[in-house]
């Protein structure tokens, strides 16, 4: 039996491919424990310096959290109050455990991509949804429950007003809504291949100059400003002592003015024309 959590690496980029195609590619419970020791894994392999999450079935990427497991879970009431504390917040553990990661984290959306699966991709930190006859959303309320992660995700994401109409009014959204809402950073037609693309991007980067903005974001954005402003500073001068960034602002400063812009693009990852908002 080939495992939910498939691990693979190659070119400085780690791999997790979840596979769970007799299932729909939902989440369960032994789905989130593969996915957890496959983070850790990456997490202290020096030789990663970007994950990318993608699906293996064609059309799904995690389509939802496996209602069926929760349907056994609710059948039993006290049972479920006494384990609640411990289902809840390892849940969170999991998916917050993403957002930590001193390395980028991808979610190549390969299709179909709702509840426990957008959840996932929201505590990734850049989202490409692959284009298609695919839904992304939370149909938590229609079902007559609530999301685990996502009310809070979301609304830092998009907005209180936009969250709050999407939660309540239980939406999935095409994968160009998705995009135009700001749920998603990018559509392809091949959202694995552009994962790629983008993942060996940043992996041409400084390392310690992407660990330390994802950092500052993460880490920072929840705080009053002056504590997020310190641990910005602290980053900073993570970055300014190195070798590379002394190679690198030498090289800026020793290009021509008119071939700056240039050097500037060449040396980003930036979106494709038309497949982002703002490219």
């Amino acid at each position: 039996m080939e495992p939910n959590v498939i691990v693979e690496k190659k070119d400085r980029i780690g791999f997790i491919t979840l596979n769970r195609p007799q299932a729909m590619n939902t989440f369960n419970v032994p789905f989130a424990r593969e996915l957890n020791d496959a983070l850790w894994g990456l997490e202290n392999d020096p030789e990663v310096r970007v994950v990318v999450i993608t699906g293996a079935p064609k059309g799904k990427y995690i389509t939802h959290y496996s209602v069926e497991e929760l349907v056994q879970s609710g059948e039993d009431a006290e049972r479920l109050r006494q384990s609640a504390h411990g289902l809840i917040f390892g849940y969170h553990a999991l998916l917050r455990s993403l957002a930590y990661l001193d390395k980028p984290v991808i979610a190549a959306m390969t299709g179909d991509t709702m509840g426990a699966g957008l959840e996932l991709s929201l505590n990734c930190d850049i989202r490409i949804a692959e284009r298609g006859d695919f839904r992304i959303g939370f149909p938590e309320v229609a079902l007559g429950i609530l999301t685990g992660t996502g009310s809070q995700l979301l609304a830092r994401m998009i907005g209180l007003g936009r969250a709050l109409d999407f939660l309540l009014r239980s939406r999935v959204v095409t994968p160009e809504g998705a995009l135009e809402l700001g749920i998603v950073n990018e559509l392809a037609d091949d959202a694995r291949a552009r994962a790629i693309e983008v993942a060996e991007g940043l992996a041409r980067l400084s390392t310690v100059s992407v660990v330390a903005a994802k950092r500052s974001i993460v880490r920072g954005a929840n705080l009053p400003i002056e504590e997020g402003l310190r641990i910005e500073g602290e980053e900073w001068l993570k970055t300014i002592v190195t070798p590379e960034a002394m190679r690198l602002m030498r090289d800026y400063v020793a290009t021509p003015f008119d071939k700056r812009r240039e050097w500037l693009r060449a040396h980003s990852v930036p979106p494709v024309a038309k497949n982002a908002t703002g490219a």
